[in-house]
């Protein structure tokens, strides 16, 4: 799957230094798996929520949820949002 909106990451690292492994370990996961649906992206990451085709992920063993529109017939994933937070 494609992510892109990568400087949202980027700038989540800058601002919350301590997270910047954990978040390059969920660009790993998402960029290099193919993700076919809802169900599958489940089984990797337990800790999701969405509405359509939008989905908060609790980033783990961080307190940061990362938002992003997936769309898994085009296999692209959107960062719109990091930021702290609590599911």
């Amino acid at each position: 799957m494609k992510v892109v909106a990568t400087h949202r990451l980027a700038e989540a690292k800058e601002k919350f230094p301590a997270s910047k492994t954990a978040l390059d370990g969920w660009y790993r996961i998402m960029n290099f798996t193919e993700f076919q649906s809802d169900i599958a992206l489940r089984r990797t990451f337990a800790e999701i929520r969405n509405s359509g085709n939008e989905y908060w992920f609790l980033v783990p063993g961080t307190t940061l949820l990362l938002k992003a529109i997936i769309n898994f017939s085009a296999q692209v994933a959107m960062v719109k949002d990091v930021r702290p937070g609590v599911m």
